[in-house]
């Protein structure tokens, strides 16, 4: 398996500014969503500045919740959900 590689563009108590290195569309709105489940988050969105560049994560919370906490939160969610996908397709 390959690293993801990310670059923090900005960081502080209730912000993150994250570029996705190489990843697509497809990662990053599952991992948007999933971030938009915490009660926590004012904001979670992507964007990319060109249809060539990296995606960047922006993720705003509430209360000073450390965003980096709730990014992380969210990618232990998706690997769960797909460990039970993993197991379900073993079973059928």
């Amino acid at each position: 398996m390959v690293p993801m590689e990310i670059k923090i563009i900005e960081l502080t108590d209730e912000k993150a500014k994250i570029a996705f290195v190489g990843e697509s569309h497809t990662y990053m709105n599952t991992i948007k969503e999933e971030i938009l489940k915490n009660p926590d988050v004012d904001i979670a969105q992507y964007y990319s500045d060109y249809i060539f560049t990296d995606p960047i994560l922006l993720v705003t919370t509430k209360n000073k919740k450390d965003p980096i906490a709730v990014i992380k939160k969210a990618a232990e969610d998706l690997v769960k959900d797909c460990s039970i996908l993993i197991t379900q397709v073993e079973k059928a």
